[in-house]
């Protein structure tokens, strides 16, 4: 464990083991043995918070006894975050050390950049339709876009307590999150970049999936569907006038 102020944070929610996926919280670690930074693990399962509480890698923990999903799960860790640069993780994704290096400086050296990540999106916000998707592979330059994709991002944590900016915990356990903070940062002036980073591997889960899934949060089970329908018309309620949200509601 480190002790001193790290220059780096990495935050990673952690639920389960990722059982479908070749990546997970362990292999995670593993990847971050030899990458300089604090890492800091939101444990919303007892399972593995038991096993992994006295990992040495892991610098900081929060434990949930319940899933507090993922907006609450990212303020968490950035509220215990001490780097200038905080990353944000999904626990299946496997990285490699370039990655972050690149991450760290297109953060600092792109104009007013606020959050920045290797997959993000050019929205229509008021139809709730994404124009265009960049991804690993299909972009050569940093792209200023409307979000970046949750899994893998980083963000000025400086820039985010100057600015008030916080992601909202109206939308747990998740869906929107990302959107609601590009608003956010449009708002405030600042900006969100996709760049050119490729050292790393994801598999996507339940946000892509096209099963209702269910969802233990707080106790009780929620499903996919139901969450991103509700989630849809607090953004619009959020951000957009009336008129358009009761339009969704009835759609």
């Amino acid at each position: 464990m480190t002790h001193a102020t790290a220059a780096r944070s990495f935050v990673i929610p952690v639920l389960d083991f990722s059982p479908h996926s070749d990546y997970n919280i362990k292999t995670l670690l593993d990847d971050l043995a030899a990458i300089p930074g604090e890492v800091i693990c939101i444990f919303n399962s007892l399972l593995v918070y038991e096993e992994l509480r006295r990992h040495p890698r892991i610098d900081k923990f929060c434990y949930n006894n319940l899933n507090a999903g993922v907006s609450r799960s990212w303020n968490i860790g950035i509220n215990l975050a001490e780097g200038r640069a905080v990353f944000i993780m999904n626990a299946d994704l496997h990285i490699m050390p370039a990655a972050i290096d690149q991450l760290e400086s297109y953060l600092f050296n792109l104009p007013n950049a606020a959050i920045v990540g290797p997959q993000g999106t050019h929205l229509d916000f008021e139809n709730l339709r994404i124009i265009r998707y960049f991804e690993k592979g299909n972009f050569s330059e940093p792209v200023q876009t409307h979000d970046v994709s949750g899994f893998f991002f980083c963000l000025d944590r400086e820039k985010f307590y100057r600015h008030g900016l916080m992601f909202d915990v109206r939308y747990s356990p998740c869906f929107m999150e990302e959107w609601d903070m590009g608003m956010q940062v449009l708002k405030a002036k600042l900006a969100c970049y996709t760049v050119p980073v490729t050292d790393f591997e994801h598999l996507w889960g339940v946000s892509q999936s096209q099963e209702n899934t269910r969802i233990n949060y707080f106790g009780r089970d929620v499903y996919r569907n139901d969450i991103l329908a509700a989630n849809r018309i607090k953004f619009m309620q959020k951000w957009f006038d009336q008129s358009a949200s009761e339009k969704l509601s009835k759609a």
